[in-house]
């Protein structure tokens, strides 16, 4: 392809599994794209476990902000207002690029529609040797299977063959040109996700209050509502048992939503929806009743031969236990004020 545009990567680290960060800087160091073009932002927390050093032996630049070091959505948020790049691809320290022609492949979008402000994978994947976590998680294409059954997950179960979020416009052999509004707009803009820096900007105005949910929802405000969805796949590692899976979900919602409650933009789930309401309530039978999670398990299983489909049923269950009890001791440390 011609005139390719210019990247900035950016990656938010805190003490990161050496082992994996080490294979998401080989991942992106493999890519057949012109390394000229290729700015790599990492923002640290005050990593004490050598963090900053590996990807300094990269050739990344490292800010580090230990006064940002519980608050990674603000250290993006500078990163971005310094990314120099057309593009910026968000790219976690968990976040591994499956082929050596992925940052092409996700460029792709853009170059030939120029409605086209943001693109990602249409799948998770994983290696065979990787956790049985890692690999449920890619399987059903969400890291929680909350968002799973409230549809707001961006990617697809590895067992689909086409793609069905948001409002397919177009499709390509490479490639799905999708809109999505306020009602259907899953959770982009972490994981893999590429976007327009110059669009992005817009909305970044003070780094300490960026979510990148949030920003996706008020792009589409600005009428930024199309989306290149590549016909590929990325690996996000994850915690390696189900007690840590779960307790990092809940981490996330503590930091992320209770902590700014009435504040939020985008709302995973949204009282005044009534799809989040019904898709929510059947989410609660499901993983009490276990019988559709195991269907969904046995169907999955019949078509991909991996038995951590099965965790699904456990997953599902432990999850809702765990974000009843978050909600409980977070109506309990309000009333006690």
């Amino acid at each position: 392809m011609k005139n390719l545009p210019s990247i900035t990567v950016i990656t938010g680290v805190l003490d990161s599994h050496i082992p994996t960060f080490k294979q998401v800087l080989d991942s992106l160091k493999l890519q057949k794209y012109p390394k000229k073009l290729i700015q790599h932002i990492v923002m640290d927390g005050g990593s004490t476990n050598k963090s900053p050093e590996l990807a300094r032996r990269y050739g990344c630049l490292v800010i580090v902000r230990k006064d940002l070091k519980d608050k990674d959505e603000a250290r993006v948020g500078i990163a971005i207002k310094k990314a120099k790049g057309d593009l910026i691809l968000m790219l976690q320290s968990d976040n591994i690029l499956t082929s050596s022609d992925w940052l092409l492949k996700m460029v792709k979008p853009f170059i030939e529609d120029g409605k086209v402000f943001c693109t990602f994978s249409a799948y998770n994947s994983y290696h065979k040797d990787m956790p049985a976590t890692t690999r449920y998680c890619a399987l059903f294409g969400s890291p929680d299977p909350t968002l799973y059954y409230l549809n707001k997950t961006e990617k697809i179960r590895m067992d689909k063959t086409q793609y069905n979020k948001g409002k397919v416009i177009k499709k390509t052999q490479d490639y799905y040109i999708v809109q999505f509004n306020q009602d259907n707009l899953p959770t982009l803009g972490d994981n893999g996700h590429l976007f327009l820096t110059s669009v992005m900007k817009r909305v970044v105005k003070d780094y300490e209050t960026y979510m990148h949910t949030d920003a996706f929802s008020e792009l589409l405000d600005l009428g930024y509502n199309t989306f290149g969805v590549v016909n590929n796949s990325i690996i996000h590692t994850q915690k390696a048992n189900i007690i840590d899976l779960i307790k990092r979900r809940i981490e996330a919602k503590e930091q992320f939503y209770d902590q700014n409650r009435g504040k939020r933009k985008y709302l995973v789930f949204n009282w005044n929806s009534y799809q989040d309401r019904i898709n929510l309530t059947k989410y609660i039978i499901f993983s009490f009743t276990f019988i559709i999670p195991f269907i969904e398990s046995v169907r999955g299983y019949a078509r991909i031969r991996d038995r951590a489909w099965f965790l699904h049923p456990l997953i599902c269950f432990g999850m809702v236990i765990a974000y009843a009890i978050s909600e409980i001791k977070w109506l309990l440390k309000k009333l006690s004020f």
